[in-house]
């Protein structure tokens, strides 16, 4: 993994007693000769240690203590609903097929944009230079015999992705320079006027809040819209749990997007989340003086790393991990041959350490799905690359962002929602 040796984690219980004790067990990231990680940066909350992360951390649990920006995401929504009926072909007005991953992609964009980096890029409508550039960007780190052996970047040097990277860098410090004097409702905001961040600090929180809020959540939208395209009598239960809570015209709100109020749904993205999670894997984590992790012994100084994708697709813990069943989520714990196993799920890790951003993320596909599905049927085109299954594109670190995923949206008329 990242051209060095690691132990992989697949057991949720073992990976629970690693996260839950991050001071025996602190981040250790591959050297900054992987170009990934000279973009996000050591100085972040999600690789900082010691005393650096704990001053952090409750600083970014503040941050994102706030209620998530419903309207905002509503709003996005609705300029989804602008792009789809503008592509809506002229022999049948009520059928339009897009690429999803895409606008996925920039419905992520423009949400993480004005919330958190306090930016209107409007990438939905609009095209953004600043995508353009950052994909490029993400497919050049992606390169597989640079991942595998990234000491070639100092071998071969190559001289115009560190310059595309050099650039983003730029854009972003610029846009915390700019809220500096100009502040907004915006995460970012909060940080840059708190006295304990440092420059570099922000510098790489806001380049790793960006690949959270955007990859990971693009990766997730798309996954999810794909699951209730193929199996569409979830797709028919998550509509009629939304149309029941929401009617056939009110906005989706804070206190009707829980999962008490839309129990099906927020199944639905749990069931996507195990099994297609953003990230198939944690930042790796050192084993210090050696220790004993179950009943394995794992020598000093080993990097270790949790398996996301291994430990959803543990047939003794899940079952039948490969099928779609938002179900298991309604039925409470996961049970194993009569045992009980406690929260298998580690999409967004677990212990102290765990996502700041959940709540966000969460609420952001909440709100696009519930609007998706009132006013939109959709399937897989004939031609899909992914008619025998998801099709995820190669990735820089193991995120798990479909591939060219195209999807038919049917507009619902007014009379289908009635009938709800």
């Amino acid at each position: 993994m990242m051209g060095m040796w690691m132990v992989h984690i697949i057991d949720h219980k073992l990976y629970r007693e690693v996260a839950g004790n991050p001071s025996d067990y602190p981040k250790d990231l591959p050297s900054d000769d992987n170009m990934i990680f000279r973009f996000v940066g050591r100085a972040n909350v999600g690789a900082a240690n010691g005393e650096q992360w704990k001053k952090q951390s409750p600083i970014l649990r503040q941050a994102f203590s706030i209620a998530p920006p419903i309207g905002l995401f509503v709003s996005l929504a609705r300029n989804v609903f602008q792009v789809l009926e503008a592509s809506a072909t002229s022999h049948n007005s009520h059928t339009r097929t897009v690429r999803w991953s895409d606008l996925g992609q920039r419905y992520a964009l423009d949400a993480v944009g004005s919330s958190i980096l306090g930016a209107n890029y409007d990438a939905i409508r609009t095209e953004s230079l600043f995508v353009s550039n950052y994909n490029a960007f993400m497919r050049d780190v992606a390169q597989p015999v640079y991942l595998m052996f990234p000491t070639l970047e100092r071998i071969l040097p190559r001289k115009a992705v560190s310059m595309r990277m050099d650039n983003l860098v730029k854009i972003l410090v610029e846009r915390l320079e700019t809220k500096r004097s100009e502040p907004g409702e915006d995460l970012m905001t909060s940080l840059v006027n708190h006295p304990d961040m440092s420059p570099t600090e922000l510098r790489d929180n806001m380049a790793a809040l960006f690949i959270a809020g955007h990859d990971t959540t693009s990766g997730a939208i798309a996954s999810v819209v794909y699951f209730l395209a193929v199996y569409t009598e979830g797709q028919k239960l998550a509509r009629d749990e939304v149309i029941r809570v929401l009617g056939p015209t009110l906005d989706p709100s804070l206190s009707v997007l829980n999962p008490q109020s839309l129990p099906y749904l927020c199944a639905c993205i749990r069931e996507t989340l195990r099994i297609n999670s953003p990230t198939s894997y944690l930042v790796p984590r050192n084993s210090g003086d050696g220790v004993n992790l179950g009943r394995y012994y794992i020598p000093p100084k080993t990097l270790m790393i949790c398996n996301i994708y291994a430990a959803h697709h543990n047939g003794d813990v899940w079952g039948d991990p490969h099928v779609f069943r938002p179900e298991r989520f309604l039925e409470g714990p996961q049970r194993t041959k009569g045992a009980l196993d406690r929260d298998p799920f580690l999409t967004f890790s677990t212990g102290p350490r765990q996502c700041p951003a959940q709540n966000f993320a969460t609420y952001e596909l909440r709100t696009l799905l519930a609007m998706l599905l009132r006013e939109y049927d959709w399937w897989l085109p004939d031609s899909s690359i992914h008619a025998k299954g998801l099709q995820n594109a190669f990735s820089p670190f193991g995120l798990t962002l479909p591939r060219d995923l195209d999807i038919t949206f049917r507009k619902r008329l007014n009379s289908d929602i009635a009938t709800h």
